[in-house]
């Protein structure tokens, strides 16, 4: 059993042999859906604190562990997407049973959750457990809570670590996932990639993508490259992130954006049919096991309404070069969300420069 949770959703996962499937079921609702107890609160609060610990600890050792989170708060602000995955870590304190009760009356009701089975030998019967199970719940009034919808803004951050390397990261408010341009993003992403200078694997793991050929091959300032790419209900977020030697810094910045640029040129056709090659095997590797099959059924009928899984291969082929060209330009003409971390912060341009550089 396990529950896991991301900017938008809640998960709750559960694996087990076919004649625990009603005792699995009935823990996985009252896990989801039962008011938290003061005592569970507590020690849910307890448990909390020390993920905040371990976290810092570890934050020790790889100075650049947040540059992820730091780059959506630049973003959307401390709301909506911008707020950490993890909470804030002031706020623990105050998040006692009552506060828990609230959240999952608000968040966690029938009519908001999807529920999705495989391996079930008989369906009338899951069905029928499912409405057993949850068909009460519907005669309580439920609470008409809507999510805030996620403004982009923008903006820099800059923080100071203890290291000789700077770490440049720098995002575009991108589509959201109902946006027909959604495809050519994700091709974006797999041309221009991902390279470290310690890369594991076999020989031509990654090879031709654009952050090995003209990025990593090309400058022996550049330790690692990779692009950036994030979709969510309302808005999204394309960049790209390298990381080299402080005294390098604003040679970081300039190759960053030359490389962004170059998405707005013609993408030559065997470099374009290899993308789409390299995204249709990660899609479809992604989806190998029957229960990451099944949860891609339950993201994709929750963000779209119906399934639309068995497209995305034919939306990959469709994809052209003007469409990634203007895509980009649109893209990249917005207001660019800077995070610049590291030893030698104040060698990188700000994002006047960058606007400039790239309009």
């Amino acid at each position: 059993m396990q529950m896991d949770y991301d900017q938008e959703r809640t998960y709750f996962r559960g694996h087990c042999i076919e004649y625990d499937t009603v005792d699995m079921f009935q823990m996985m609702v009252d896990l989801a859906l039962e008011p938290r107890s003061v005592l569970a609160a507590n020690v849910a609060r307890a448990k909390n604190h020390k993920t905040h610990d371990l976290y810092k600890h570890l934050a020790k050792y790889d100075p650049f562990a947040d540059t992820q989170e730091s780059l959506l708060r630049t973003a959307y602000g401390y709301k909506t997407l911008g707020m950490p995955r993890l909470g804030l870590h002031g706020n623990i304190d105050y998040l006692d049973a009552r506060v828990l009760q609230k959240f999952i009356m608000d968040n966690i009701t029938p009519k908001k959750c999807l529920i999705v089975a495989s391996g079930v030998r008989n369906h009338r019967e899951y069905v029928d457990l499912v409405k057993e199970r949850l068909g009460e719940l519907l005669t309580v009034p439920e609470h008409q809570y809507t999510r805030e919808k996620s403004e982009y803004i923008g903006g820099e951050t800059r923080s100071w670590t203890e290291s000789p390397n700077t770490n440049i990261t720098l995002g575009f408010e991108s589509v959201a996932w109902t946006d027909p341009d959604v495809a050519a993003f994700h091709v974006a992403n797999t041309i221009l990639g991902s390279a470290t200078a310690f890369s594991s694997g076999g020989p031509g793991k990654g090879m031709y993508c654009r952050a090995v050929t003209n990025l990593m091959q090309q400058y022996d300032f550049v330790d690692s490259a990779s692009s950036i790419n994030s979709h969510f209900t309302d808005s999204g977020i394309f960049g790209i992130q390298l990381e080299g030697p402080g005294s390098h810094s604003a040679e970081l910045m300039s190759v960053a954006l030359e490389e962004l640029n170059r998405l707005k040129e013609p993408i030559d056709d065997v470099e374009l049919a290899r993308a789409k090659n390299i995204l249709k095997m990660n899609v479809l590797m992604a989806m190998e096991r029957q229960d990451e099959r099944l949860e891609e059924i339950a993201r994709n009928f929750q963000t779209f309404g119906n399934l639309t899984f068995h497209q995305y291969c034919d939306r990959i082929d469709a994809v052209t070069s003007q469409q990634i060209n203007n895509a980009m330009r649109k893209c990249l003409s917005g207001k660019p969300s800077l995070v610049v971390s590291g030893g030698a912060i104040n060698l990188v341009p700000g994002i006047t420069d960058v606007s400039k550089q790239l309009n």
